[in-house]
């Protein structure tokens, strides 16, 4: 047994200059094409492969972060034995979130960190803004309309 695992990424969102680095980090994973239908990169299209090294998703957010900055894009890479998977959207202008997840592509947040967060922000003494948790709304706003046009569609 290795820790490998499978690996996935959307692309919502392209300016042109970024095109080769997009492709130069689905080449460098082997990431494949849901549907062989498409010439290029398919904006909404998962991209995946069944084995890549732990590690790999962090290695290609960063490239995709580096060479890619335009990019609108979400992947992840399934946990495998005792390694948590690794999910990381970004959308440009907004922001990114990196953290842990299922194999469904699904963020784990602890409810613990959840309560800790809210105790933070009723506390007037804080250095948070009170607006800390409502900051993530607009992400996840505008994640969730970039994942309505993913291929193929969710069930």
């Amino acid at each position: 047994m290795s820790d490998r695992s499978a690996l996935q990424l959307y692309v919502y969102a392209m300016p042109a200059e970024d095109r080769a680095a997009v492709q130069l980090g689905i080449d460098d994973n082997c990431l494949a094409p849901y549907d062989d239908s498409g010439n290029g990169i398919v904006l909404g299209m998962r991209y995946q492969t069944e084995e890549v090294p732990i590690g790999s998703a962090y290695d290609l957010a960063v490239h995709l972060l580096i060479k890619a900055p335009g990019t609108a894009f979400e992947l992840w890479q399934d946990p495998v034995f005792q390694h948590a998977g690794h999910y990381v959207a970004h959308l440009p202008g907004i922001g990114t979130y990196d953290g842990v997840c299922d194999s469904y592509g699904s963020p784990l947040v602890k409810v613990t960190e959840v309560l800790d967060t809210l105790a933070l922000v009723q506390d007037s003494a804080s250095p948070l803004p009170a607006s800390h948790i409502a900051h993530h709304a607009p992400f996840f706003t505008a994640l969730r309309r970039a994942q309505a046009a993913r291929w193929p569609p969710s069930p």
